[in-house]
């Protein structure tokens, strides 16, 4: 397992994402996740988290991730401007609906240095894809009966790193 190393890009990301299953890393005590929400389909796991970690400066002392667990793991990490794009995304993808997948637009992780990607794709539901270099490609397709609950999990995250 990977261990925590301090950086301003969030050292903390690699470890969230090497081993995805939340509660079973041992994390310094003040580092706080959240599961904000949790969607599972099959073998499929989908999750919204939030971080706090208070021994860093307050302007960077907040995260969100978006987290694939298929079984292999991936997680793509958010600041408030990069949520904010994703609630955009999100957006267009719920308006887009149709009974084919068309990706909607992609945004490109920052701060971290296992860069991944994220892509949005409208169908029946809509399909989150998560790739990186390092962890290659994980999808989850959020069917239409869970886009309430992720709203409210948007709407969640957007308040904790807004505060």
């Amino acid at each position: 397992m990977s261990r925590l190393i301090r950086t301003p890009a969030y050292g903390l990301i690699s470890v969230l994402t090497v081993g995805f299953s939340l509660f079973s890393l041992p994390l310094p005590a003040e580092v706080q996740l959240n599961i904000v929400a949790k969607f599972q389909n099959a073998d499929l796991e989908f999750d919204v988290v939030t971080v706090f970690d208070s021994e860093v400066e307050a302007s960077r002392s907040k995260l969100a991730l978006l987290g694939i667990a298929t079984p292999s793991r991936n997680s793509f990490s958010f600041r408030l401007k990069e949520w904010l794009s994703l609630i955009e995304l999100w957006t267009k993808a719920v308006k887009a609906q149709s009974d084919s997948w068309k990706v909607v637009g992609s945004m490109t992780e920052t701060e971290t240095s296992d860069v991944s990607h994220l892509t949005l794709s409208a169908g029946r539901g809509v399909k989150f894809v998560i790739s990186s270099s390092k962890k290659g490609t994980v999808t989850y397709a959020l069917s239409k009966d869970d886009i309430a609950g992720f709203e409210k999990a948007l709407d969640r995250v957007k308040d904790f790193l807004s505060h």
